[in-house]
């Protein structure tokens, strides 16, 4: 190390040469990394899908919306070399209180034309009801459960899309099918009935209701056996809270803010629920990726399960 230095004490130019050769090794090393990560973001916007639209690892998903119009609308007008994704076919392998179904997520994958390699885009189109379209979330959880990095919701969707006249097209994709291999499910994203129970009381755990006030209070029973919430639990309607108007995601600035008005800090682990693990997975995707929350569950059972499937002795419901 001393022959780096002059006899006057200052450095030499020799040493300050390799110095910043060695700097900039490690920046670029630190720009590739994501890229080598294979990871991508939770959330794209409508230029970088413009300007990304025809690479080969790109497959773009539309994730269908509970609107009677919807596949019409989708063959009508979609974004260009997207797939059709139907709610049954997505809720079949979300499954109800258990654990998605590996085999069945393969399979749906590979029908769709995902590779391992691919980067996911999914969109959805417009609400049509006051849930907003939140299957598309629910889809992005599935994937994430499985381990596929690589998957991004458009921000906006079909409605910035087509207001902002891009490209759209009637024309059917020609998506071959692909091999597909899940990766090991994370565990820790997901929740089921006994996992909540053994919580209700923890108070290093926050349980989290995303449906709208009316179904947390019980006033609206949505068909339920039993209304109400789950003792302890905190009404975090996942609409007005994480969307704007235009169905965009609100500023991470915003949402910090409204979810650490509510008791839900990333101190804690969170288990958010809904009716069916759908509207619960948009607030998994903004806890968890948009505000790196480390503990966040999706109990996809829901008060679907809970409600109408399980002992009220046993699992309680409160107005």
């Amino acid at each position: 190390m001393l022959h780096f230095f002059r006899r006057d004490g200052m450095v030499s130019r020799k040493f300050l040469s390799a110095l910043v050769a060695l700097l900039l090794f490690a920046s670029l090393f630190v720009g590739l990394q994501p890229a080598v990560a294979g990871s991508a973001k939770a959330l794209v916007d409508t230029a970088w899908l413009a300007d990304n639209l025809k690479k080969p690892e790109i497959r773009i998903i539309y994730v269908a919306t509970s609107n009677q119009n919807d596949k019409a609308a989708y063959d009508a007008n979609h974004i260009p070399g997207s797939v059709y994704l139907d709610i049954p076919s997505l809720m079949g392998v979300v499954g109800g209180g258990n654990p998605p179904d590996k085999a069945g997520f393969e399979a749906l994958m590979g029908r769709l034309g995902i590779a391992n390699n691919s980067h996911v885009v999914l969109y959805t189109g417009f609400g049509g009801h006051s849930f907003g379209a939140p299957f598309v979330s629910g889809a992005f959880w599935l994937m994430d459960y499985f381990g596929h990095d690589n998957v991004s919701i458009l921000n906006g969707g079909m409605k910035k899309w087509a207001g902002e006249k891009r490209a759209m097209t009637a024309e059917a994709a020609k998506v071959a099918p692909a091999a597909y291999k899940a990766a090991a499910p994370d565990a820790s994203a997901f929740a089921d009935a006994d996992y909540v129970l053994k919580n209700m009381n923890n108070p290093k755990v926050v349980l989290l209701d995303t449906r709208a006030a009316d179904e947390y209070t019980g006033k609206n029973p949505l068909g339920n056996k039993r209304a109400g919430h789950i003792p302890g639990s905190v009404n975090v309607d996942y609409y007005t809270t994480n969307l704007n108007p235009d169905e965009t995601f609100k500023s991470v600035s915003d949402l910090k803010a409204a979810y650490e008005s509510k008791g839900v800090t990333k101190d804690k682990e969170v288990i958010s629920y809904c009716q069916g693990g759908i509207r619960a997975a948009n607030s998994y995707l903004v806890l968890k990726h948009l505000l790196g929350y480390p503990k966040v569950r999706n109990y996809v059972g829901s008060i679907g399960e809970w409600a109408n499937k399980l002992d009220p002795a046993k699992y309680p419901l409160e107005k």
